[in-house]
């Protein structure tokens, strides 16, 4: 018989502990008690570092721990809120990081005769002369600031340090490719859960006409370009299960929730990046995996219904797109940022013009989290590192594709059709250059990589 101890340690490897954290982090916008919820999960997490063997327990606090943060409660658009920054707020957050942080100084500790064999090569060594030429942006610039270095440090701190925690102390022999999917499609969820609640509560407005008001789609963490993307990266993870599963019907659903999700965020770019990779996706599910032929047969009944819907809901699906329909092809201001981001590009063309001097002037921003960024990765990348950083961002590129050429398997095509829309989603908008979407970005990579080594 099991002892307790092993019980809870089962309990924080599998679906159940990320279940747990999910449900923390919907709760968190339910009832309005992030910090409380959040300490709730701080607690488990600090909790499983004294306990666990294997770091997969710690996947859905990395990928969902901003999804905390409410509307009411954001520094971002729409409050601006600064309760984050009150003393007492501010104080209990240090601390429950500092005990994050000591907790995961504890389990390496605890397991370092337990780690894996790491490799410098590879994915890893594509990350580091990223993030290295990350760092060095707008060094030679006149207006130079250290802000630009403390924004560039967050990338190593993502990318590298969650790469390498993972690479280590994940037995990857043991169930962890599968647990990483069924993170991916929770944490989908999670923001599908939240974007209902939102048109739900009322945080979502529509104006006299029934059309939704764009500004207001937000769930706190995020805006609705942020989390339209990240949604079409987790789409994928959906069809990987109704591919290759048992009940791989219910994630084929799942997947089209998502989308429908993205659709919901009125995110053009959202929008059109997720059909294109949901029609990527229905492709392969039709042809590939265990579950092909029925999934044929669920596609050519979705068509059919699909078709029907249309001509029954025509007034009801036009209400929802009317913002597509009001902007059609509208840049947006898009093409503005591409030629300040191209100039600053020609002003600084060997380290760039750095991140905080992007040339458009906007006093708005001044009091967002991020800086103004350019809406186009290969932009952004010339105009704020020069060549020195486009350089660097192609031979990750050439890393990526040789990763997913090598060794191919279905798993590894899967994650490759989440990077592939976050790449897509890069060309118009600014989701490479957030926080956050970088923790699924570098699992993914890492995932990927391992999947050639160890699914056969």
């Amino acid at each position: 018989m099991k002892t307790k101890l092993e019980l809870l340690r089962e309990f924080y490897n599998g679906k159940w502990y990320a279940l747990f954290v999910t449900l923390l982090a919907f709760l968190s916008h339910l009832t309005g008690y992030d910090i409380a919820c959040f300490l709730i999960m701080t607690a488990t997490l600090v909790v499983g570092c004294f306990i666990a063997y294997d770091f997969r327990f710690a996947m859905m606090p990395f990928l969902c721990t901003v999804c905390f943060v409410t509307v009411e409660h954001t520094p971002n658009h729409p409050s601006f809120s600064d309760y984050y920054a009150q003393p007492l707020q501010l104080t209990t957050l240090i601390i429950a990081f500092s005990l994050i942080l000591i907790g995961f100084v504890v389990f390496v500790i605890r397991n370092r005769r337990r780690a894996n064999s790491f490799s410098w090569k590879g994915s890893f060594l594509g990350l580091g002369i990223l993030c290295a030429a990350l760092c060095l942006n707008g060094i030679f610039n006149a207006a130079y600031s250290l802000q630009n270095l403390a924004y560039a440090i967050s990338f190593p701190l993502t990318l590298l340090i969650t790469f390498v925690l993972y690479a280590l102390f994940v037995h990857f022999e043991d169930g962890a490719f599968d647990h990483f999917m069924y993170c991916l499609v929770m944490a989908g969820m999670l923001i599908v859960a939240q974007l209902l609640l939102a048109y739900v509560t009322g945080v979502v407005r529509f104006d006299e006409n029934g059309t939704i008001i764009k500004e207001t789609v937000v769930l706190g963490w995020a805006v609705w370009n942020s989390f339209g993307g990240l949604l079409t990266m987790l789409i994928p993870s959906c069809f990987y299960f109704a591919a290759t599963h048992r009940h791989g019907w219910i994630f084929y659903g799942l997947g089209l929730l998502e989308f429908f999700a993205a659709v919901l965020s009125q995110s053009r770019t959202a929008t059109l990046v997720g059909a294109a990779i949901l029609l990527i996706c229905l492709v392969t599910v039709c042809f590939f995996g265990r579950n092909r032929k029925l999934n044929r047969w669920i596609t050519l009944g979705l068509v059919v219904i699909g078709v029907l819907g249309v001509v029954i809901l025509w007034d009801k699906i036009v209400g929802v797109l009317q913002n597509f329909i009001n902007y059609g092809f509208d840049d947006n201001g898009r093409f503005e940022r591409f030629e300040a981001g191209i100039k600053k590009f020609l002003e600084h063309p060997v380290f760039g013009a750095g991140f905080y001097d992007s040339g458009i002037l906007d006093t708005s921003w001044e009091i967002r989290v991020y800086p103004y960024l350019y809406h186009n990765t290969i932009i952004q990348m010339m105009g704020s590192a020069g060549i020195v950083g486009l350089l660097a961002y192609l031979w990750h590129r050439f890393c990526t594709v040789r990763l997913v050429l090598r060794k191919p398997n279905l798993y590894k095509s899967f994650l490759a059709m989440g990077i592939l829309a976050l790449l897509a989603f890069g060309m118009l908008d600014v989701l490479f250059f957030i926080t956050y979407p970088l923790f699924y970005y570098s699992m993914m990579l890492l995932f990927m990589e391992k999947s050639g080594e160890e699914i056969q």
